[in-house]
């Protein structure tokens, strides 16, 4: 019997019509990020908060964003396990061929703004001159203009570290992969952590511009507080 199950998370189970987030599971994905992206250096920095500090309050509310705009926009999946209970071990949020992350008046409305809300001016202006324009440089270099927009691209992925190296990671990827197969579609995603370049490889995905060492793919990133992070473009060619 498989250790994990995965589930796509239904929009219309919204207990509230005004706010797309009210999913009855959002609380328990909300608390399974938050243990996925603590310690993370990404998240630390483009939150504006120090690498050393023990305040982890944040982290959810940071990544359950992208899963309100997933649940408009794109598909939200869940990995569970597979016994009595359900527990919901790990998240993953996609956004299909044609779609993008805020690219709707509703994903701005229920997600960007909230996001933006969340942090100071300073760290509002590093994101609109620093960090964005950046990041879509770095991943039109590396995969073309237009290449994320028409494939899969993969927002959010986060397993509770208890459950971590198991299959579930692997699990939500194969589970979007194997949809692009049958389509033909390209699917792509940006890695942040290096550790993480094994998982992604091992489903199939290559570093981009192909051709060239890690250390001339990636992208430097420095937040407000000193801090940095490393920025990297996979893809995958399902035809």
């Amino acid at each position: 019997m498989a250790n994990f199950l995965v589930r796509k998370l239904d929009p219309s189970t919204a207990v509230s019509m005004s706010d797309p987030g009210s999913l009855p599971e959002i609380h328990n994905v909300e608390s399974v990020l938050s243990k996925a992206f603590t310690g993370d250096r990404f998240t630390a920095v483009v939150t504006g908060h120090g690498l050393s500090e023990t305040d982890t309050s944040h982290i959810g509310p940071f990544w359950l964003t992208t899963v309100v705009a997933g649940l408009l926009g794109g598909e939200v999946y869940v990995a569970e396990t597979n016994d009595t209970e359900r527990k919901i071990i790990g998240c993953a949020v996609w956004f299909g061929p044609g779609h993008s992350l805020y690219d709707t008046e509703a994903q701005q409305q229920h997600s960007l703004v909230p996001l933006m809300a969340m942090f100071d001016d300073k760290l509002q202006h590093w994101w609109h001159t620093v960090f964005l324009p950046t990041y879509d440089n770095m991943v039109a270099s590396g995969i073309g203009p237009d290449t994320k927009h028409n494939s899969w691209h993969l927002q959010t992925l986060g397993v509770d570290l208890q459950y971590r190296r198991k299959g579930a990671a692997t699990l939500l990827l194969n589970t979007v992969i194997k949809k692009a197969k049958l389509a033909g579609d390209k699917l792509s995603v940006e890695l942040e952590n290096e550790v993480n370049f094994a998982l992604y490889e091992g489903v199939g995905f290559e570093l981009m511009p192909k051709g060239k060492a890690r250390d001339e793919c990636s992208e430097s990133f420095t937040g407000i507080t000193g801090d940095t992070f490393r920025m990297w473009v996979l893809a995958q060619d399902s035809k």
